[in-house]
């Protein structure tokens, strides 16, 4: 369903990604090792289309994302695209039930119906009881929740996870691998999970480790 062909990029002199191919498969949770500095996140941006390769091209159910961009690029994303970020990113003036929504407004197709699964979702998480919370009102392990509630509720084919637990101590850290393996069951949703962690390695289909600028299965 994901394909990569090819990626390359580099920064200045640095070579961080040498013709990369990856494949994906529907409903699979991906785990992708590394060192700091080998190019993790920047192949996951490539991969999510935040970020151009310098060569090399991007697939999603067999067609080219090349030729996307603007208005379409977004939309794209915002449909078929889930991020969670170490740094959570909520936005901090509207409260928790609000962050969660935020996507599918933004989505009118995805709007309807919107509501009811954002409770779902807060319930799914074990949150429900912080619907009416400011982001600052949350402990690191429920805004990680909350940003994980926000990038499920437009039902996207793919969610994309940079050192999603670098921020949470070892008790919610473990809390979280377990919720991501709950919700992968439920939803049938593919998880590609960049991360230090190697506890994500249990609960993954498949594995790789990012080391000289190439990808190899471990």
């Amino acid at each position: 369903m994901l394909v990569g062909k090819n990626i390359s990029k580099s920064f200045g002199d640095l070579k961080i990604l040498q013709n990369i191919n990856v494949k994906f498969k529907l409903g699979n949770i991906i785990s992708i090792f590394g060192g700091s500095g080998a190019g993790k996140s920047t192949l996951l941006y490539i991969l999510s289309t935040l970020e151009k390769p310098d060569s090399g091209s991007i697939e999603f159910n067999g067609n080219s994302l090349a030729k996307l961009s603007g208005d379409n690029l977004s939309n794209f994303r915002n449909e078929n695209i889930g991020f969670v970020f170490q740094s959570h990113n909520l936005l901090n003036e509207f409260n928790v039930f609000e962050n969660i929504c935020m996507p599918a407004y933004v989505s009118q197709t995805k709007s309807a119906g919107v509501e009811k699964r954002a409770r779902q979702l807060l319930y799914d998480l074990g949150i429900e009881d912080k619907e009416k919370n400011m982001p600052n009102q949350l402990s690191g392990g429920e805004q990680q929740r909350v940003a994980i509630a926000r990038s499920l509720i437009n039902s996207p084919d793919i969610i994309f996870a940079d050192e999603p637990t670098g921020n949470l101590d070892e008790k919610n850290s473990k809390k979280f691998i377990k919720l991501i393996q709950i919700l992968n069951k439920k939803y049938n949703q593919t998880f590609i999970i960049v991360t230090h962690n190697k506890e994500f390695q249990k609960i993954s289909n498949n594995s790789f480790e990012l080391k000289n600028g190439k990808l190899d299965s471990i």
